[in-house]
């Protein structure tokens, strides 16, 4: 990988790979062929869009199956996050029981990306809330955005910790010694087609994987 940062330098080639920007190798062919277990957890059969996720259309939500819209953006449904005891949300990091929501019938969960203020699993772990819509089936949301996932364009570094960083630990030693860092790897999921459906750039989450406009 010409000008990769590997452990935060410079190195000519990561060991044991070509350059990510040739064409892909066939084992990572076969890793993106095979059925996604996030995109396993939409309940409907998607839009007739190529890498469409597997969302119900039409059911008046503007988020993906797993997630409610609550002041503009998509958050994971609190019926998932209580195990539907505290079904109704009141904040980013509460969730109400039953009407009329007091002090006394709220559970919290605090947190920026964590707790109850996550996106739905078929986004990722721990993604945070976004916009509404959702990313290609191939895609990872990342601070609000849908990036091509890590796992697929270097697997043995899954983890997106950054637009440009993919990694194979946690924290700061994805910035050090677990961390790839490559321009090539901020990119959408689509092809390179310059059909809209299907952006090859990096995007926000698009509205017509989750809804008919």
């Amino acid at each position: 990988l010409d000008n990769a940062v590997v452990g935060g330098g410079p190195r000519a080639a990561l060991d044991g790979h070509d350059d990510i920007s040739a064409e892909p190798r066939a084992d990572y062919e076969q890793e993106e062929a095979k059925p996604d277990w996030f995109d396993q957890l939409g309940g409907g059969t998607g839009a007739d869009l190529a890498l469409a996720p597997r969302e119900t259309m039409n059911d008046g939500n503007a988020c993906g199956d797993d997630e409610e819209l609550y002041h503009d953006l998509c958050y994971k449904r609190c019926a998932a996050l209580t195990l539907n005891e505290y079904p109704i949300r009141t904040s980013a990091w509460t969730c109400c029981k039953s009407r009329p929501c007091t002090l006394f019938n709220q559970v919290h969960d605090a947190g920026i990306c964590s707790g109850f203020d996550v996106a739905g699993d078929v986004e990722g772990n721990d993604a945070c809330p976004h916009r509404p819509g959702a990313c290609l089936s191939n895609e990872e949301l990342f601070m609000g955005m849908c990036y091509k996932k890590c796992r697929l364009l270097i697997p043995e570094y899954p983890t997106r910790y950054a637009a440009s960083t993919c990694c194979n630990g946690t924290g700061l030693s994805c910035l050090t010694t677990k961390g790839v860092t490559l321009p090539e790897f901020a990119i959408g999921g689509g092809g390179d087609d310059d059909d809209p459906s299907t952006p090859a750039e990096v995007h926000p989450p698009l509205l017509q994987l989750t809804e008919k406009v």
